[in-house]
């Protein structure tokens, strides 16, 4: 099947144009309220934003912690975009944790100060809101042309009932990551486009408790 858009969203955007979806980035299930739709490439390395979350997580205020582990870019902003991952710092000495006590998924960095603190269970209730049901479609690529790719849909599952555990096991096994995405203005005060939780597209059945195949 001709992709009917070019570049990375034309996987996706294709699939629901056959099964005439509109469209959505509102954070509401695509399909009658009930299912969320997510199509993507087999050999994708892709990332897929989950959603976001900064409910009463930070433990330093979110100035303080630009001010000490951010970055100027190139519009001369103090900021701090980053990828965080379990265990192994990235390059601004940041890290995830897990407190298995508390069931609490943490970001320090490489001293071992506690920046930021998520409970799984709220992290899991803000999924259940998003995806707590998903249909995931896997589709073969081949371009014959430049700039003329093509769709072989092969495969499709129904994931239900996500998991903190099984969060855990994602986010420990590198599947899973955090995306901090914040800035400080002229001003002093901090523009948090809000924390991203990300997950590989070809590892999104990490997440989830039972998963069933369509096709």
């Amino acid at each position: 099947m001709p992709s009917k858009r070019k570049g990375p969203t034309g996987v996706g955007y294709t699939f629901e144009s056959e099964l005439n979806l509109k469209e959505t980035n509102i954070a509401i299930p695509d399909l009658g309220g009930r299912i969320e739709l997510k199509t993507t490439r087999s050999n994708s390395k892709s990332f897929v934003t989950l959603f976001t979350f900064n409910k009463s997580v930070w433990q330093i205020h979110p100035k303080k912690v630009i001010e000490k582990y951010g970055y100027f870019d190139e519009n001369k902003r103090h900021c701090l975009y980053v990828t965080v991952g379990f265990e192994t710092p990235n390059n601004q000495g940041l890290l995830l944790d897990m407190d298995r006590t508390n069931k609490n998924l943490q970001l320090k960095d490489t001293s071992g100060l506690l920046l930021g603190n998520w409970k799984m269970s709220h992290i899991i209730a803000k999924f259940l809101s998003k995806m707590g049901r998903l249909i995931v479609v896997f589709s073969d690529t081949r371009k014959k042309k430049p700039g003329m790719e093509e769709f072989f849909y092969k495969s499709a599952y129904l994931l239900e009932n996500p998991s903190d555990d099984n969060f855990v096991v994602a986010i420990r096994k590198k599947s899973a990551y955090v995306d901090i995405r914040m800035y400080l203005r002229p001003n002093g005060s901090v523009r948090n486009h809000g924390t991203g939780f990300r997950v590989y597209e070809k590892d999104l059945e990490l997440l989830y408790e039972n998963k069933a195949a369509l096709i």
